[in-house]
């Protein structure tokens, strides 16, 4: 599992709930109902092995996941237990009954199926529409608050507050803005006298905006200094065009050299991580630009270059290179100086990102060595980033809210071990 390869953050030993006292009890030991985590401060992107104990012998029992996202609505995820003959409930070993809200046993399940909650505006959505847990920024904030709790009956039995850290330590914070820095972005970077690793250049698709910034600060947080790259839609006054048109390779070099610059950052090492639209500017900086970006990371990609996006995106084309449009067609990856890692879904529905990460694997590098892919059949389009911390659900058929993340979490964490293998190298 990831957690498995990475450092714990925060307390690695067990934190117990402190026991709430249900009035009427059908047993005594549920007097002593209690939740046990391995880690109540972790990183957003480690699981967390949930324990329950203190329960009465096969007690039937509801285990509930709440947070709120950055604009103040609540998320939930629950799931109906059965208590082993000690009063005990291990998550990473037994699955909620009925498969609901996730099949499997998975012990940080319910952390990657929270879904927004009725009552508080949550607008019904139609067949295929994407939306997220947004919690704070890590420029906001530095973690978030999740809360598990246990009840039966409609009782609280014992409930436990998990701390999910973006930045952890003195890990630095900065806003780049296009009137000062010539671009608009995050930068987050590792504290001061570690040894240097390769940093890492994030940045979105289609959606435009700064939605790597996340993944950015979890990068830095685990040593790499790391630049989440705002290229289009970036807010009013921000100088950025409002279209995914023309964008000028220029803007992504001028960010990987200041990146490069970073205390602990090895230029010579520097990855760019694209998702979906972005997968083909940073594959096309990978091939155009070797001397400075090293390997590409590329999630839910295409491997070819696409026409302009958004309105008023018309007759032009969508990247550019000294002013110059790029035009259309497949990428090549011959010059490309070290890897590209293409992670996909095999059940996308946005567009064929599977068979693309096959033809990017297909291809060599410029020392002859293979590309590399990794497709997971059931998930779509949202493999990108990190797992837990930012599930990504899509609307029903009815326009009723549910949940597509099982297969999709199982590919970010899968993925997510990989790039940072990937960038240890």
């Amino acid at each position: 599992m990831l957690a498995a390869t990475a450092a714990c953050s925060g307390s690695g030993g067990s934190d117990d709930a402190r026991p709430r006292s249900p009035a009427g009890g059908t047993a005594g030991d549920r007097d002593r109902a209690a939740i046990h985590v391995d880690r109540p401060v972790a990183l957003a992107d480690q699981d967390v092995k949930v324990r329950v104990s203190g329960l009465g012998s096969h007690d039937r029992v509801t285990v509930a996941a709440h947070s709120v996202d950055g604009s103040g609505q609540p998320w939930r995820a629950q799931g109906d237990f059965t208590a082993d003959g000690r009063g005990r409930i291990d998550l990473d070993e037994q699955a909620p009954r009925g498969g609901r809200p996730y099949e499997k046993a998975d012990s940080a399940g319910l952390l990657g199926a929270m879904l927004p909650t009725a009552g508080r505006g949550v607008k019904k959505i139609g067949s295929g529409d994407a939306f997220s847990y947004h919690p704070p920024t890590p420029a906001e904030k530095s973690s978030y608050r999740l809360r598990l709790t246990v009840s039966a009956n409609g009782e609280r039995l014992a409930d436990r507050t998990l701390t999910r850290q973006w930045l952890t330590g003195d890990v630095r914070h900065r806003k780049l803005t296009v009137a000062k820095n010539r671009m608009d972005g995050e930068m987050y970077s590792p504290p001061k006298g570690e040894r240097r690793r390769a940093p890492v250049l994030v940045f979105g698709g289609s959606e435009g905006g700064n939605s790597g910034e996340y993944a950015a600060a979890l990068l830095a947080s685990r040593g790499h200094p790391a630049l989440s790259l705002c290229y289009f839609r970036c807010g009013d006054g921000s100088g950025r065009p409002d279209a995914l048109n023309m964008i000028d390779t220029s803007y992504f070099v001028r960010a990987a050299r200041v990146l490069g610059k970073e205390p602990g950052a090895d230029p010579d090492r520097l990855a760019v991580m694209g998702n979906s639209r972005g997968s083909e500017i940073a594959q096309l900086l990978g091939q155009r630009h070797p001397s400075l970006f090293r390997d590409v990371i590329a999630y839910a990609p295409s491997a070819k270059v696409n026409g302009p996006y958004l309105a008023g995106a018309s007759g032009r084309a969508a990247w550019a290179e000294n002013g110059r449009p790029l035009p259309a067609g497949p990428i090549r990856l011959d010059k490309v100086r070290g890897t590209v890692l293409a992670v996909a879904g095999g059940n996308d529905k946005m567009w064929g990102s599977a068979e693309a990460a096959r033809a990017i694997a297909a291809q060599r590098n410029a020392s002859g060595a293979s590309h590399q892919q990794v497709t997971h059949p059931k998930a779509g389009h949202h493999v990108n980033w990190f797992p837990y911390g930012q599930p990504g659900q899509e609307g029903g058929a009815n326009g009723e809210i549910v949940s597509t993340s099982g297969s999709d979490q199982a590919a970010r964490k899968d993925g997510w071990a990989r790039v940072l293998k990937l960038l240890e190298k």
